[in-house]
């Protein structure tokens, strides 16, 4: 069994991780204390919105549907979502940088491009 010691960004809780094998590259988790979804991504630890962590689930879902139906390895599901969090991770570091404020449209207008997201022509792009 292998242990990591943890701490929350949200609520600064510390608390350690059981985890039944090896370490992932990326784990995703909820604060033992505050609930707050958690990624641990390379060893550094994150908060993720509760709605993003929902919608992240939901194409997680997607896409390894997609991949068992055309009986895709695992090391391809591991590939699209290293892509998918490399994307994530660029776009929070230039947000973070440039302090943009996302407007109400264009948060509307992403999340209908999010919904509208085939994830066959997302697959195949890849």
């Amino acid at each position: 069994m292998s242990e990591m010691d943890i701490e929350c960004p949200h609520c600064g809780t510390k608390f350690k991780v059981q985890i039944d094998g090896d370490f992932s590259n990326m784990m995703v988790f909820p604060c033992a204390r505050c609930q707050t979804p958690l990624m641990c991504y390379h060893g550094e630890i994150s908060e993720l919105d509760r709605e993003e962590f929902s919608k992240l689930r939901e194409k997680l879902s997607k896409v390894l549907n997609v991949v068992m139906r055309q009986d895709g390895t695992v090391g391809e599901v591991a590939n699209a979502l290293k892509k998918l969090v490399d994307v994530s991770n660029a776009r929070a570091d230039e947000r973070e940088q440039n302090h943009t404020v996302i407007t109400d449209d264009e948060l509307d207008a992403l999340q209908k491009d999010l919904a509208d997201l085939d994830v066959d022509a997302f697959l195949s792009k890849l």
